[in-house]
């Protein structure tokens, strides 16, 4: 992998150019539509491209190619490598060291864009698994490259702590915040600078120019992480203030709500609402696992929430989960103390702020 995902034009051969290797397809793709009037129909045929808009088909090679609006597609059924066939069960196996290896090889024996973007947002997620966003960022930007529309943006490798970036993904975010960036790409180095104390200003200005973008998805995103500039501002909030946070994220698709709920538990944390600060936190566990890394601090957030403000049994249950679901996060130790000491006969009582 090339070392700066915003090198565009060589990124985008990489994942997308054809391949003098490439394997095509041979079997037939298996389509199912919705109907108008609530019917269901199958086809089958040669997808030739499935995108955030549309799915286009043909249902023999040399026929016309038919679109349908991708609203209308409940499922895409296709023949797979051997490589993307063992990826995918290895991650569902939850080996991502193997996973990652056979995407990647995947990648390699495959020339249909279509099926090429969903490895790329395979291998973002084995390194969102492993909180390796520096790699996620250089699978995820080729996504976006192939199709503006993409319906893999809730996988946008986004900072949502005021953790600092590994040293690799802070000298590159510096340059995916240029003048001659892309929108997407200064969106999330901004993101990635925001808790970067020599560049933060900059990484503010850019997120404040791109709450104005025309691009929806991005707008939202922006406006969202500026919330996090609120959270370093301010030792109080207004409850009215977070409560139309989690109004704009409830009016937003789930798959980009993404880590605001993350903020908006730690803005609650704040004032010292812990029980509403765990609601918001366990959002993250329970809805939007993408960021495994973000989901399971935000599990432990939310079990320490509930351990300050009195609920022993709801804290004991969430720092198990984290344990087992989790456990090899940094979280997952730090959870497995506490919860050996809930365990006990007569735990310490957690002191209440």
């Amino acid at each position: 992998m090339v070392r700066c995902p915003i090198k565009t034009a060589v990124l985008y051969t990489l994942a997308f150019g054809i391949l003098p290797w490439a394997v095509p397809a041979a079997a037939q793709d298996r389509v199912l539509i919705q109907q108008p009037g609530g019917s269901r129909f199958p086809m089958s045929g040669y997808v030739e491209d499935y995108t955030g808009r549309e799915i286009s088909l043909r249902l023999k090679p040399n026929d016309a190619v038919r679109r349908y609006p991708r609203a209308d597609i409940i499922e895409v059924t296709t023949e797979y490598t051997p490589h993307h066939d063992r990826g995918r069960k290895l991650f569902a196996a939850g080996n991502i060291a193997e996973a990652r290896a056979e995407f990647s090889s995947a990648l390699n024996n495959e020339d249909r864009p279509w099926v090429r973007r969903e490895i790329l947002a395979s291998q973002v997620k084995c390194a969102l698994w492993n909180g390796d966003y520096y790699n996620a960022v250089s699978s995820f930007i080729p996504i976006v490259q192939s199709d503006a529309e993409t319906f893999h943006y809730g996988l946008v490798p986004l900072n949502w702590t005021n953790d600092p970036p590994s040293p690799n993904l802070r000298l590159d975010a510096r340059e995916w915040i240029g003048p001659k960036a892309t929108p997407l790409a200064r969106l999330i180095g901004a993101s990635w600078l925001l808790s970067v104390t020599d560049a933060n200003v900059e990484a503010e200005k850019t997120l404040k120019k791109l709450a104005r973008e025309p691009d929806v998805r991005i707008q939202r995103l922006a406006q969202m992480q500026l919330w996090r500039t609120r959270l370093k501002g301010s030792s109080q909030f207004d409850p009215d203030e977070i409560a139309g946070w989690e109004k704009f994220a409830e009016d937003l698709p789930v798959d980009l709500r993404g880590g605001s709920y993350f903020v908006i538990g730690q803005a609650w944390k704040q004032r010292k609402e812990h029980e509403k600060g765990a609601r918001a936190f366990l959002w993250m566990p329970l809805v939007y696992d993408s960021d495994r890394w973000l989901s399971s601090r935000a599990c432990y957030e939310a079990a320490e929430s509930l351990g300050i403000a009195g609920d022993q049994a709801g804290a004991t249950k969430l720092y198990s989960e984290v344990v087992f679901r989790y456990g090899d996060t940094p979280w997952g130790l730090k959870a497995e103390a506490a919860w050996n000491v809930l365990r006990q006969p007569n735990p310490v009582e957690t002191k209440r702020d």
